[in-house]
């Protein structure tokens, strides 16, 4: 495990991340700060979306279609590491008052309403609702508004952050994290060590082609694919035209907050 200093980081005295001297934060959140937004990342995330099913867990296929739809989001809408740790913080928070039954888009409703929260709550820039609707593919601008609202109400519009609520995910994320870095030194190993040449029991048989094959045989050219075929690589600032958002959202439930301790 690594430890942050401010040289190894960044050359600014300022952090990306912060308007304050990131001598004076935390070394292990500088280390948050830090990681790449990887797939063991995105599992860690996606845990802790479903954990908010307290009915029942999701069915692994739902699972699969909501790691797929997250990573999705997160790619489109170039969400950073800041921006993400705010978003764990709110899930956790909103978890206790959150009475949601296993039902369709129950998990990418908890997932969007954090994360479009947090990016909100913590750049002075960011996406419109519009934007952030043509990021998911399947809601509505409404829908994304209507998410927003309950999600705070859910909040109580406790939006306030410090540094031991993004520190209680610091062991999880940093495993997840170094798990990340074991494999792709595993993968750099593999690749670069000497091949070993194969042995055969008897010569390799050399396959001969016909003429009367080679003839037809005539390999169509490709042609260069679409622009609009490469989605996930797009950038928020050029976002998807209207016509990619289907004419009819998906079904949509309100959330069911849990009665707070004080009576609200």
């Amino acid at each position: 495990m690594t430890s942050w200093s401010p040289a190894s980081s960044r050359s600014s005295p300022v952090h990306a991340a912060s308007l304050v001297d990131p001598a004076t934060h935390a070394p292990a959140l500088m280390q948050l700060i830090d990681i790449k937004l990887d797939k063991h990342v995105l599992d860690y995330l996606v845990d802790a979306v479903a954990e908010t099913l307290v009915a029942a867990p999701p069915t692994p296929p739902y699972l699969q279609k909501f790691t797929t739809f997250a990573s999705t989001v997160i790619s489109r809408a170039e969400v950073s590491v800041a921006t993400l740790l705010v978003s764990l913080v709110y899930i956790s928070r909103a978890r206790p008052h959150l009475s949601i039954a296993l039902e369709e888009w129950a998990l990418e409703r908890v997932f969007l309403g954090a994360l479009i929260i947090a990016s909100k709550y913590t750049n002075d820039s960011t996406l419109k609702n519009v934007h952030w609707a043509l990021c998911t593919g399947v809601f509505g601008k409404r829908d994304i508004g209507r998410i927003e609202r309950e999600f705070l109400d859910v909040l109580d519009w406790e939006l306030g952050v410090d540094e031991a609520d993004l520190l209680a995910h610091h062991e999880g994320l940093i495993a997840a994290s170094e798990r990340s870095s074991a494999l792709a030194s595993r993968l750099v190993m593999k690749t670069t060590a000497t091949p070993v040449k194969p042995t055969y029991l008897a010569p390799p048989r050399v396959r001969t082609h016909s003429r009367k094959h080679s003839a037809g045989a005539i390999v169509p050219e490709l042609e260069p694919s679409s622009p609009q075929s490469s989605l996930a690589s797009m950038s928020p600032r050029t976002p998807f035209s209207h016509a990619a958002s289907p004419a009819h959202p998906p079904p949509f439930a309100p959330f069911e907050a849990g009665r707070r301790p004080d009576g609200r």
